[in-house]
C-alpha cells in the first residue's frame, strides 16, 4: 500500500507542475482551461472520496455552490473576510452541510441514494434562487474579489499557481487518506457494507465521513470558482458539471487515485477537439460513458484511459 501511496504522491504532484509549466508556456487561452482544469480536479478527487464509501452523489455541484456564496458573502461588508480564509470557510461550510445531510440520505443505498442526493441537491439549488436577500437570486453576487495574498490578483498565471498549490495539498490529504487503515475501511464498507457491519466496523459512521470530508473539497472547489470568475450565481451550479465530474470517474475509474483525473484530462480534450461544435460534445461524453459502463460490466472492473484509447 505505501506503494500505491508514492504513486499517488507522484501523480498529484506532477500534476501541479504541469499545470504551472503549462500556464508558463501556453496561451492565454490554454492558461485559462489550465486554470478550469485545476478546479474540476479538485472537484474530481473529492467526489472519488465519496465513491469509496459506494455511493455516487448528485449533490457535489450543489455543495460546491456553498463554497462560492461563502466566499461571495464573507469576503465582502460587513464581513470582509480575506478571500483564502473565506473559500476554507467555504469548505467548512460544505462539510458541515452534508454532515447533516448525511444523516437522511446516507439511509439510502443504489438508486434510492441517487434520487436522494439528486433532490438535495436540486433543494439546495432551489434555496440558491429563491433566497434572494442573501444570495442575489438568479442575478447571483458579482464583483467578487481575488485573493489578496497574489502578487497581482488579476494574473490569471498566479491564480492558476494558487490553484496548483490548493490541488496538491487536497490531493496529498485525499492520498493519504486513501491509504490509512480508516480509508481502508471506507473501502471496505463500499465493497460489502453487510460483512464489513458483522465484523463490527461503524459503516453508517465512515460513509458518513467520506461525504463529509469529499463535500469540503467540493466547497473549496467552489470558493475558487468563485473568486475566479467574479461572480457567483445559480447557473454555475449546472446538470453539465455534474455530469463532467461523474463522467471523469467512470470514465478513469475509481479504483486508482489517478483514474478521475485521467478521465478528466480525457474530457477535456475532448472538449477542445470539438470546441468549435460545442453542441456535439455532451453527446460524446454520453457515448463514452455508456461504452464505458458496458465495458465496465463485461470486465467486472473500473474502466481505464488506455482502454478508451485502444478501442
Amino acid at each position: 500500500m505505501m506503494g500505491a501511496l508514492h504513486r499517488d504522491i507522484a501523480t498529484i504532484i506532477v500534476v501541479g507542475l504541469a499545470l504551472v509549466v503549462g500556464g508558463l508556456v501556453g496561451t492565454p487561452y490554454i492558461l485559462a482551461v489550465l486554470v478550469i482544469f485545476g478546479m474540476v480536479s479538485i472537484l474530481v478527487l473529492s467526489y472519488r472520496t465519496i465513491t469509496t464509501m459506494g455511493g455516487w452523489s448528485f449533490a457535489h455541484v450543489a455543495l460546491m455552490g456553498i463554497g462560492g456564496y461563502s466566499v461571495a458573502i464573507f469576503s465582502k461588508a460587513p464581513f470582509e473576510i480575506p478571500v483564502l480564509g473565506a473559500v476554507a470557510l467555504g469548505g467548512v461550510f460544505a462539510a458541515f452541510f452534508a454532515a447533516i445531510l448525511s444523516w437522511p440520505v446516507l439511509r439510502t443505498r443504489q438508486y434510492y441514494f441517487f434520487l436522494s442526493t439528486f433532490a438535495a441537491g436540486e433543494a439546495l439549488r432551489q434555496c440558491y434562487i429563491q433566497i434572494k436577500e442573501v444570495t442575489g437570486g438568479t442575478a447571483g453576487i458579482a464583483f467578487i474579489a481575488r485573493p489578496g495574498v497574489l502578487p497581482d490578483p488579476s494574473s490569471a498565471f498566479q491564480f492558476l499557481c494558487l490553484v496548483a498549490v490548493i490541488l496538491v495539498l487536497l490531493g496529498l490529504f485525499y492520498a493519504a487518506l486513501d491509504a490509512s487503515d480508516t480509508g481502508k475501511k471506507i473501502k471496505a464498507v463500499g465493497e460489502d457494507e453487510a460483512l464489513s457491519s458483522s465484523l463490527g466496523i461503524d459503516a453508517w459512521a465512515l460513509r458518513a465521513l467520506a461525504f463529509i470530508l469529499g463535500s469540503f473539497g467540493a466547497g473549496i472547489a467552489g470558493g475558487l470558482f468563485a473568486s475566479y470568475n467574479g461572480i457567483m450565481s445559480p447557473s454555475d451550479i449546472n446538470a453539465m458539471l455534474m455530469f463532467k465530474i461523474v463522467a471523469a470517474c467512470v470514465i478513469g475509474g475509481t479504483a486508482r487515485f489517478s483514474g478521475p483525473l485521467l478521465g478528466l484530462l480525457f474530457l477535456t480534450l475532448i472538449e477542445e477537439i470539438f470546441r468549435f461544435v460545442p453542441e456535439f460534445v455532451p453527446m460524446i461524453w454520453g457515448m463514452l460513458v455508456i461504452a464505458a459502463v458496458i465495458f465496465s460490466q463485461r470486465t467486472g472492473g473500473g474502466f481505464r484511459l488506455r482502454k478508451v484509447t485502444n478501442a
